[in-house]
């Protein structure tokens, strides 16, 4: 039975909610298949599988990982699931206390995908203040790193499928690679001075490490942070005295304080370069419902935006 410190924690989820969570503990029930908390670690999870092993996404596309609350569903889900991918770094906000309760109790049943950057590289993670930035899917280097260990964690999960997982996993950091050289073929047309990234909130700091783009972010790392008043004046006398020509609105952030962004622009030439995709990968069906797809969207609408044609 968990303890009540452990309770504690959780206090922000009903009652009958955590008794649900318990429920299942010790029923022995082998689950349903691999349960991601985002659209981004569920299709990870799926291109290193079989297309027979289910992956499921609880966050759907676009919404918001740092407000999501948690439900029944989502609680029996977590509960039922052969493996739980998640990102860490309290990406998943207020899933946060609920992943790391059950990833104390079942270790080989849950898998976050930061820990071994955590363990092995952290000089490589951005930091602001007190927090992590967990929008490490920005930087295909660094997603790649994620990859050993989760067909590690697939391979114990799914023995019957080893062999393919590990396959999958060679041949998923080989095209990390050649995405990383597309992109910067992608982002090339941008002159060094033009690299600015005016965003809804500060998502792409990994992106902007890679490729050379100084970002400028209206709210903070998670966007349950308030805006300040101040914060969007100064952003607008910057943009005013850099001349930034456009901004970017982002698919699971609301766009509303981008929008007052440009009022307080009033005349001043400011367009919005489209809408980027940020902490969700695209609708099923679409070009950007993979992070491949993703980050090609992203890169050819901020060539379009900040770019200049060739010569």
């Amino acid at each position: 039975m968990p303890s009540l410190r452990f309770i504690q924690r959780l206090g922000f989820i009903p009652v009958f909610l955590f008794l649900l969570l318990i429920a299942g503990c010790g029923s022995g029930t082998e689950g349903n298949g691999v349960v991601a908390t985002t659209t981004l670690a569920a299709d990870l999870a799926s291109t290193l599988l079989p297309p027979t092993v289910p992956v499921v996404s609880i966050i759907g596309t676009g919404v918001d990982p740092h407000t999501f609350e948690a439900r029944s569903g989502t609680i029996r889900q977590l509960h039922t699931a052969k493996l739980v991918v998640h990102h860490g770094l309290h990406l998943e906000g207020r899933l946060s206390e609920l992943l790391a309760g059950l990833q104390k109790r079942s270790p080989n049943r849950v898998c976050c995908l930061a820990d071994p950057i955590l363990a092995e590289h952290p000089h490589l993670l951005r930091r602001e203040g007190d927090e992590i930035d967990p929008h490490i899917w920005f930087s295909p280097r660094l997603w790649s790193l994620t990859i050993p260990e989760l067909s590690r964690k697939l391979a114990e999960t799914y023995p019957a499928h080893a062999e393919t997982i590990f396959r999958n996993a060679g041949l998923a950091m080989e095209s990390l690679d050649r995405l990383d050289r597309e992109l910067r073929e992608t982002l090339s047309v941008i002159p060094e001075r033009s690299r600015v990234l005016v965003t809804s909130h500060d998502a792409f700091g990994y992106w902007g490490m890679e490729y050379g783009f100084e970002v400028l972010p209206i709210q903070g790392i998670s966007t349950a942070t308030e805006v300040a008043e101040s914060s969007l004046r100064k952003l607008a006398d910057i943009i005013r005295v850099r001349k930034i020509p456009a901004g970017f609105v982002e698919s699971s952030v609301s766009p509303r304080t981008i929008e007052k962004l440009r009022q307080m622009l009033g005349n001043q030439v400011f367009e919005l370069g489209g809408e980027l995709y940020s902490d969700s990968l695209g609708a099923p069906g679409t070009a950007e419902a993979n992070h491949a797809g993703m980050l090609r969207h992203n890169a050819a609408l901020m060539a379009k935006a900040l770019g200049q044609p060739r010569p």
